[in-house]
């Protein structure tokens, strides 16, 4: 499970960095959401869905980022944020696209 939060943070955390880019927790979100509905080929439905997950979780990461508390209370947060984020994806994508969103997390794992 510990390896699962590990892939998904550093998933997660490379999403961000480039979505980071367009600075807006909106932008933010739409730019993870195009991502996925071309990696994951999400239907129309999906997509809203997950770009009201996306758009929650940089929401509350610009919050985290902006504030006072340590960089290790931070990151520490952000894993937390982004293990929901993935656990709230799990509810909504087929087994076949979370099987695939896993695969991706396994593979940026390892380079």
């Amino acid at each position: 499970m510990k390896a699962i939060k590990i892939l998904c943070f550093s998933f997660f955390l490379g999403l961000t960095a480039v979505a980071q880019q367009a600075q807006s927790p909106e932008q933010n979100a739409q730019a993870l959401t195009q991502s996925q509905t071309t990696m994951l080929k999400l239907t129309a439905a999906q997509q809203e869905q997950v770009y009201t997950i996306h758009l929650g979780i940089a929401q509350k990461n610009q919050g985290i980022l902006a504030s006072n508390y340590s960089e290790e209370q931070k990151n520490a947060i952000i894993q937390s944020n982004e293990t929901a984020r993935l656990m709230m994806l799990k509810n909504i994508l087929t087994p076949e696209q979370y099987a695939k969103l896993e695969k991706v997390l396994s593979e940026q794992k390892e380079h």
